[in-house]
């Protein structure tokens, strides 16, 4: 081969790796907490990962079918008043505190740590929701866009086991057929907690195109990316992911699973 020749293929070589490099990127993208909005108002410190209420950026309206992302602290004694909500699938995960739901379709229920709701709002439902006991709240609010709109609207919750998320994905929620977990929701997507100890790794095949990840506490690796508590990634169109904890730290994280 001429040293024209050995050129072009090297120059072909260089460029596949640009290319494929390029399009990893383009399916993992770690977001830093300091990136999120934040907003600290009377009773509510909230910060949004995507574009809601007084919070709007056209390119950030969400990821896939995942339209909300709002990681919230509720003062002793804030309460969100009766309001609406239509056509969406709306979960809370519940990290510190007690939060008490009540809506117009007659559900109520107090959530304590480790609880999480699931509500479909469906063709339309009021509903509240208030800090009860001494602790403040810490929660993760969920809105994931639903397989069809209308219908009657639902809700449930589940208290788990801080043991049933140890060293493994624990499904909260899900709409998937083959994923089955104690809540349920009208998409074909799901909800897992996990806690690695230090050095553990666990790895899912995804079923949908779109996935997002949210350290809850810890450090968390995925691939070349070590995440830290509060920063998330988006990913897409991956088969499968590979979560490991560091040498220094657990890690406790939600995943997302998304059509």
């Amino acid at each position: 081969m001429d040293s024209a020749n050995q050129l072009h293929c090297f120059e072909t070589k260089i460029k596949k790796k640009v290319q494929t490099k390029n399009k990893r990127d383009l399916m993992r993208s770690a977001v830093r907490a300091s990136e999120r909005f934040h907003s600290h108002e009377d009773w509510l410190n909230t910060y949004l990962h995507f574009s809601f209420a007084q919070y709007y950026d056209r390119a950030n309206m969400g990821w896939g079918h995942l339209r909300v992302f709002n990681d919230d602290r509720i003062a002793v004694g804030g309460k969100f008043d009766l309001h609406p909500h239509a056509n969406y699938e709306i979960m809370t995960v519940m990290l510190e505190g007690g939060l008490e739901h009540t809506d117009s379709a007659g559900h109520t229920g107090i959530l304590g740590p480790n609880d999480v709701q699931a509500m479909s709002a469906a063709s339309g439902v009021m509903h509240s929701e208030a800090q009860a006991g001494a602790k403040p709240v810490h929660s993760l609010q969920i809105w994931i866009e639903p397989l069809k709109r209308g219908g009657t609207p639902t809700w449930a919750s589940h208290s788990f086991n801080p043991n049933d998320f140890q060293n493994r994905l624990c499904p909260l929620v899900s709409g998937i057929e083959k994923q089955k977990a104690p809540l349920k929701i009208r998409q074909a997507a799901a909800v897992y907690r996990a806690r690695l100890d230090k050095n553990k790794s666990i790895s899912h095949s995804l079923s949908g195109s779109h996935a997002f990840v949210y350290v809850v506490s810890g450090k968390l690796k995925i691939g070349a990316d070590t995440l830290e508590a509060a920063d998330s990634m988006k990913i897409k169109d991956e088969k499968k992911i590979e979560f490991e904890a560091t040498a220094s730290d657990s890690a406790d994280f939600i995943l997302i699973e998304l059509p």
